[in-house]
């Protein structure tokens, strides 16, 4: 008897799915790694060479197109918040020029370096803050919400410029968008996820309007300032898009980021030490835990021709999806791929980013967070590890690794 490949093994709806997820890639890499996945109806590219490429050519590989949130959803959830609402017809990560440049060009003349870098003392003093309330918890806490969460919560409302208050339920709404691309979802989740996205475009649209009326120095503010200014041609409902991607891109890989790589770390006591210690390069170990623990695992694109993709043929219209996480475990690239290493000499080629015309608009900022509070907290806690036994398990999804607790002992 045949066993499976680790194609048809591939089905995120499969509670085991989280638990395997890198092992079947790896399996995929070796076996096959232009394959058609069943459970997905897709290719997947999951050697670093082929996915590079495809993300660098964006005319043979499309974004448009590539990717429907909405195949599986119930008629009750796409009455209330449609697939033609702005939150999709205008997502930056799912359109292609001229549309594409006409939305992520003021998005760069806003998200500059510099802005970025005034944001810096803040979230550090954002990261003491955060520990300091973790160590006068007690001897236990789950890092993901004491730590993970609400810094990049904190530093994506300080650089749109709105209420730290209203963090929460911002995070409330972005968990909406992940549910909405989630498929087997129960109805009345579908619905509930479907009132907070309609929910989120309409306090971004407030924001707007009061960022108009009272200006300050966050992004909103530059955004709507470049468009009153006639800098960017904008309309609203692009406008309110654009804010929306950046709040749920800025802040939702960044706290699965940040957990992985607490996860991996405290796996890892000689490197966890290392950090504690200062005697790690951090520069090269944030580009090593962005390398290993991504938290994006891949993203779609759609073949405009017919064409071949490592020796595969593919036809016109087939959708692929490229999978980071694959292509930055690739052994032809990186050596012990599946080990965090530090210091690794070519950690900066991940793909965690992306690559070409859609590569990450604010990869300073997560890489600042990252760092800081990874670095901060192995000095102020040299003793933290894991609960022993707890399991740490993930939502279950194929496109993001996102864990949903991380329970820590300080001492």
């Amino acid at each position: 008897m045949s066993h499976p490949t680790a194609a048809e093994q591939f089905d995120p709806i499969n509670p085991r799915f989280t638990a395997d997820r890198f092992t079947l890639l790896a399996q995929m890499r070796s076996e096959a790694p232009v394959t058609f996945l069943p459970a997905l109806h897709v290719y997947a590219v999951t050697r670093w060479q082929e996915v590079h490429d495809i993300l660098g050519d964006s005319v043979t590989f499309a974004s448009s197109e590539a990717f429907s949130a909405g195949v599986h959803l119930a008629p009750e959830a796409l009455a209330i918040y449609s697939l033609t609402s702005p939150l999709f017809a205008y997502n930056l990560i799912n359109v292609d020029k001229p549309l594409h440049a006409r939305l992520r060009d003021p998005l760069m003349a806003a998200f500059s370096p510099k802005r970025t870098q005034s944001l810096a003392p803040t979230v550090i003093a954002d990261v003491e803050d955060l520990l300091d309330s973790i160590m006068v918890s007690g001897s236990q806490t789950d890092l993901l919400l004491t730590l993970c969460k609400p810094l990049p919560l904190r530093t994506i409302c300080r650089l749109l410029g709105v209420p730290l208050a209203d963090a929460e339920k911002l995070s409330d709404w972005s968990d909406a968008l992940v549910a909405f691309q989630t498929p087997g979802l129960p109805i009345e989740v579908q619905v509930g996820a479907a009132h907070g996205l309609r929910a989120l475009e309409n306090y971004i649209r407030e924001m707007v309007a009061e960022k108009a009326a009272m200006p300050d120095d966050g992004l909103i503010s530059a955004l709507v300032a470049s468009r009153a200014a006639g800098e960017n041609d904008l309309s609203e409902d692009e406008l309110v898009a654009d804010i929306a991607i950046v709040f749920f891109a800025g802040h939702e890989t960044t706290i699965n980021t940040i957990a992985n790589a607490f996860h991996s770390l405290l796996n890892r006591r000689d490197q966890w030490e290392a950090v504690a210690s200062g005697t790690v390069d951090v520069e090269n170990l944030t580009d090593e835990l962005l390398r290993y623990d991504t938290s994006v695992m891949g993203l779609y694109r759609r073949a405009t021709v017919d064409t071949v993709i490592g020796g595969v043929p593919v036809p016109e219209g087939a959708t692929l999806w490229v999978s980071y996480a694959a292509a930055n475990r690739d052994p032809a690239l990186f050596d012990a791929p599946e080990t965090l290493q530090c210091p690794r000499g070519n950690a900066r080629q991940h793909l965690t980013f992306g690559y070409g015309a859609h590569y990450c608009v604010g990869p300073l900022l997560a890489r600042l967070q990252l760092r800081e509070a990874v670095t901060r907290a192995a000095k102020r806690f040299p003793s933290m590890h894991l609960v022993p036994g707890a399991i740490v398990p993930e939502i279950p999804h194929h496109g993001l690794r996102a864990p949903v607790t991380l329970p820590v002992l300080l001492k």
